[in-house]
């Protein structure tokens, strides 16, 4: 597919957030997210979001997001959040990766193995956080590419992948995510 092709398939799309689009390379890949999606992102972002209002930060966090590298790639992430350049997107009605700082987190939920690491080196996002059922994995972004760490240059002081699969135990022992997410914190 050509990247005019792919603009306008993102155009017809009008506001709607599915499917996910992933371009890169000339190939589209498309993703229909699931209730099991859908829960397990929201399970993330709701904690993520629980840790900066205890930490009393400011940030910025969107679902959907289109971002792309003209003529090159564009990607979807189930979630992202600006951290430390918050500032620079609050208020935007883009994002304009030419003018624009990428989100400082960008996470995927893969339930069905649609997630290459790979695909975000274009684009710099400090972190992905992808999730694969219960098992949250850190993603940071170096000179040689993405690689795997086990904390977050965000949240130095708090194992997030641990926290993560605490979450999941006691939702899985009946607690609602609120609930869980409340009692790890």
């Amino acid at each position: 597919m050509s990247w005019t092709e792919y603009q306008q398939l993102i155009a017809n799309r009008d506001q709607r957030s599915t499917p996910r689009l992933k371009y890169a390379n000339g190939y589209l890949t498309l993703k229909m997210p699931t209730f099991e999606h859908g829960q397990l992102d929201a399970i993330v972002a709701d904690l993520i979001v629980a840790i900066l209002n205890q930490q009393l930060r400011d940030y910025v966090r969107t679902t959907p997001v289109t971002l792309q590298i003209p003529e090159q790639a564009g990607i979807e992430p189930d979630h992202c959040f600006w951290l430390n350049n918050w500032a620079a997107v609050s208020g935007n009605s883009r994002i304009d990766l030419a003018t624009d700082p990428p989100p400082d987190i960008a996470v995927e939920v893969d339930v069905t193995n649609f997630t290459n690491i790979a695909d975000y080196e274009l684009f710099q996002v400090p972190e992905i956080w992808l999730i694969r059922g219960n098992v949250l994995a850190i993603f940071a972004f170096t000179s040689e590419g993405y690689a795997q760490t086990e904390s977050s240059q965000f949240f130095p002081d708090i194992a997030i992948p641990n926290r993560y699969q605490q979450v999941m135990a006691a939702v899985a022992a009946g607690a609602s995510p609120p609930r869980a997410i409340r009692s790890i914190l």
